[in-house]
């Protein structure tokens, strides 16, 4: 995922076969995308700024998700 956020009107999205889900928990306010056909979590509507998301970089055309600086995030350890 990104470290920041992009405003929804800042990406676009090219979605086949109407494969787009989302689902929601806890107060419904942050909404997670995934594709019902692979089951890849795309991108998600984050809670702090809602209308604007958080993008799986690996979803991205173009990009080398692999050829990035990377952050472990030890979330075990909170």
């Amino acid at each position: 995922m990104t470290p920041f956020t992009v405003a929804f009107e800042d990406i676009k999205t090219t979605i086949k076969n109407d494969a787009m889900a989302t689902y929601q928990f806890g107060t419904s306010v942050a909404k997670h995308y995934f594709c019902k056909t692979c089951g890849i979590y795309t991108f998600h509507e984050t809670m702090r700024m809602p209308g604007h998301c958080r993008v799986n970089i690996g979803c991205v055309d173009s990009v080398d998700a692999f050829s990035l600086p990377t952050t472990v995030f030890n979330g075990k350890a909170l």
